[in-house]
């Protein structure tokens, strides 16, 4: 029996639909694990929205990562 390849080619269009599906169904765990993935292969932009809140979302945790910013649950005072 022949063994499933370790890597697959998805398209980027694709796989951004698969992030966005991902996101807005509650799996966010596995949506950032995706998009990990995507950004360390170089992915520059979320295709296929316009939304700003999923684009946040998909670039979030490389933003934190990297301490680009820095998100609150709370809001504080802006200086």
């Amino acid at each position: 029996m022949a063994e499933n390849p370790k890597q697959y080619f998805i398209d980027d269009d694709t796989l951004a639909k698969v992030w966005v599906a991902l996101f807005e169904s509650d799996h966010e765990d596995l949506a950032q694990e995706v998009s990990a993935n995507m950004i360390a292969q170089g992915c520059q932009e979320l295709t296929g929205t316009k939304d700003n809140v999923l684009i946040l979302s998909f670039w979030r945790q490389y933003l934190e990562k990297n301490d680009l910013v820095k998100f609150h649950d709370e809001p504080e005072e802006v200086h």
